[in-house]
């Protein structure tokens, strides 16, 4: 099989490229490392790309299919900058679809967000709830895939987006743009530092795996039985910034709540039913092999 990961260089796409590389595929990596890192891809076999998916220029290179991961990812920065986002997601997502169409792909992957969901406390979010997106991020990714569902009962593909709630694991980034929790508080514990936390700590996310969600990609691109398919991609667990910060055991620091969705979870009977699908490993397990 022939891949084409974009944003292939990141923390959730190289991953992937590795597990793609590992398994025999021949893979070609499309990123403008704003984010992602050479060191990521160090050691892989692939062929990679230095350049953007707005591109008029990209590169000619046959796939059969195209795991689409290139996207900005910071609330924050999506208020400031709402035009960068619709600019890089929805019309990036526009471009980079045609373009692996006209390549031969017939199988798409789009790496949506939980985001789309908005704030609500009726849990947990299924994926007919209807979106509530709270910022130009959600919307712009919302918008992408409604690009994608038309892009695939307009074409001969197939394709699915995978909402990803919380991600985590190692090689995240503890520096520059939008940062996790997870390794907010890894830095911060190993420095010897107290653990800030915004607010009470009470507000909850649902916190999965990066094997776990590389692992829904694959299993999600050998299905090719629907033209379009919507899964959640999350743990089913419901875990508060207090229960983390309890695994770290370390000294916690409150500071003044900021404007953030309280609850987060996912409801994911139908990518464990349809797909035979399940999350491995928790956060709290994950941060004991860490400690």
């Amino acid at each position: 099989m022939r891949a084409v990961v974009t944003g292939g260089a990141g923390f959730i796409g190289s991953r992937l490229v590795e597990r793609l590389v590992n398994r025999g595929w021949i893979v070609t990596v499309i990123d403008n490392f704003s984010t992602g890192e050479w060191s990521n891809l160090e050691g892989l076999d692939c062929v990679v790309y230095d350049t953007c998916i707005t591109s008029s220029e990209l590169p000619l290179v046959k796939h059969d299919i195209l795991f689409h991961l290139a996207a900005p990812v910071s609330v924050i920065e999506s208020h400031e900058n709402p035009e960068k986002y619709a600019r890089e997601i929805v019309d990036g997502t526009i471009n980079i679809t045609k373009w692996s169409l006209e390549m031969g792909a017939t199988r798409m992957l789009l790496a949506s967000t939980a985001a789309v969901y908005g704030e609500s406390d009726d849990l947990p979010f299924g994926e007919m709830r209807e979106q509530n997106c709270m910022n130009p991020y959600a919307k712009s990714k919302w918008t992408a895939e409604r690009v994608l569902h038309h892009m695939s009962f307009s074409n001969s593909i197939t394709s699915t987006a995978l909402r990803f709630f919380n991600v985590f694991g190692e090689g995240q980034r503890r520096n520059g743009g939008y940062l996790s929790v997870l390794p907010i508080f890894r830095e911060q514990w190993e420095s010897g530092k107290p653990l800030t936390i915004n607010g009470d700590g009470e507000q909850t996310r649902d916190f999965i795996w990066v094997e776990d969600v590389v692992t829904a990609m694959m299993v999600a691109a050998i299905n090719t039985d629907k033209k379009y398919r919507l899964y959640n991609v999350g743990s089913g667990e419901e875990t508060s910034v207090n229960q983390i910060a309890e695994a770290f055991s370390g000294e916690v620091k409150y500071l003044p709540e900021i404007d953030e969705p309280k609850r987060s979870l996912a409801c994911i009977s139908k990518i464990s039913e349809e797909l035979n699908w399940k999350p491995t490993l928790s956060v709290e397990n994950w941060i004991e092999t860490i400690r």
